[in-house]
């Protein structure tokens, strides 16, 4: 781990993270508390988790193709540039009074950019460091991801409570502007430039041939579509619904909600960090890890609505952290080593918009639910969908027996070649 740190390139990606997601995790958690209060109603609530979702589906595909076209460096810079100066026209709004449609407006216009930003991180992440290094630079990821975010629903929780919304707004603007400097001082291999579009590969080809790939390799087929149906009860978990539960079904306040979010990002950060230092064990296999972290959180989801108590619902948010933790390192190092770079911003945005749109579905139908009947009952149904996807994940042979394998200086490779058909691109195996 000391090792990535002292690689330049991925330290200024790292401390980019970490800045503009705690200003915007504390951000978050102030406009939910707000809307909640002022409106009490869980669908308002919740939509400001549609908001985040409906951006994806719409721009996902286009975004595939800027990220595997343009150098991505220069995508999260801009991007960051954009959410700062949607967030700075927010906080201006402010001043003339408080308006629900502006917040639904400019989390709507965060979420578009990351729409950009995120598949042009992911991709550029394996062109960072090495094929060896690349589950451990995950789980990094993923740990101060989780550090960051049970961080901030721990400080958003306590602020909201002590500061006007303006100040959390300009907190998240400073944010962003610092990680746009960080990123700036990226300096990309030259294999981390895509090439340029050209004739013979013009916009519609190249968005055709992103789900193209999909269709035909078996094992980021199976990764997606099993991500896709999952989506659906990760519904649940928007912190709007989750709200809804602590103070319906528990009688706790929002201080409580915010404690069992942390503790959840808490227990994915030491998910995270178990990843990093089992990375060679977890990587002979990752499919089955996913399998059961599918089996897991549809019993864990069935005890959540059963709790007696906000002690046992904090208890069990910690069990949810580290297997999803483990579990998102799993999925993305699977499709970094199966999928070719140069295509991979085009599957990370056909995943991003197929699960946006799950999730869509998920979180208002739940909450729809939950205006009208018992949120413990929605949480039930819940865990039945999470049991059909486990199910759909047993049933894939090529995520059963796929393999990410360290090999030294060689790096993740296919244990057995030819193993998926049409090639995959090195580093992830499925028979």
């Amino acid at each position: 781990m000391g090792g990535l740190l002292r690689t330049p390139n991925f330290l200024w990606l790292w401390l980019a993270q970490i800045v503009s997601g705690l200003g915007d995790t504390i951000y978050n958690v102030a406009v939910l508390v707000t809307i909640f209060e002022r409106t009490g109603s869980a669908v308002q609530t919740v939509t400001v988790a549609v908001a985040t979702m409906l951006p994806p589906v719409l721009l996902s595909p286009i975004a595939g193709v800027v990220v595997d076209r343009a150098p991505r460096q220069r995508v999260m810079v801009i991007m960051d540039l954009l959410r700062a100066g949607m967030v700075a026209l927010l906080l201006l709004s402010l001043r003339s009074g408080f308006s629900t449609w502006a917040i639904y407006a400019v989390v709507a216009g965060l979420a578009a950019a990351n729409a950009f930003y995120l598949p042009a991180r992911l991709s550029l992440l394996p062109t960072l460091v090495p094929k060896e290094s690349l589950v451990r630079a995950n789980s990094l990821v993923m740990s101060t991801n989780q550090a960051v975010f049970a961080a901030g629903y721990l400080l958003g929780g306590v602020l909201v409570l002590n500061f006007a919304l303006s100040t959390l707004v300009a907190l998240d603007l400073a944010s962003f502007l610092l990680a746009a400097l960080f990123v700036a001082f990226i300096r990309p291999p030259e294999r981390a430039t895509p090439r340029p579009m050209g004739r013979r590969n013009p916009f519609l080809a190249s968005l055709r041939e992103g789900f193209g790939y999909l269709r035909h390799h078996r094992l980021p087929r199976a990764l997606v579509t099993m991500e896709l149906i999952e989506f659906v009860p990760h519904g649940l978990w928007t912190a709007g619904l989750m709200l809804v539960f602590v103070q319906q079904a528990l009688g706790g306040t929002a201080a409580d909600w915010g404690y069992q979010n942390a503790i959840f990002f808490g227990g994915q950060l030491v998910g995270a960090l178990l990843a990093v230092a089992w990375a060679s064990r977890l990587a002979r296999r990752p499919g089955w890890l996913i399998i059961a972290n599918a089996l897991l959180f549809t019993l864990a989801t069935v005890a959540y609505a059963l709790s007696p108590s906000l002690l046992v619902t904090a208890l069990l948010c910690f069990v949810f952290g580290p297997t999803s933790a483990i579990r998102d390192v799993m999925q993305d190092s699977l499709l970094q080593g199966s999928v070719k770079n140069e295509l991979l911003g085009r599957v990370y945005s056909a995943r991003m918009m197929g699960t946006s749109l799950s999730f869509i579905v998920g979180s208002l139908g739940f909450a729809w639910l939950a205006d009208v009947v018992d949120v413990r009952l929605v949480f039930l149904l819940g865990a039945a969908l999470y049991f059909v996807t486990a199910l759909y994940a047993l049933s894939q042979r090529p995520l059963r027996e796929s393999q990410l394998v360290e090999e030294g200086t060689v790096g993740l490779r296919p244990q057995h070649p030819g193993a998926e058909e049409g090639g995959g691109g090195r580093g992830a195996s499925a028979t």
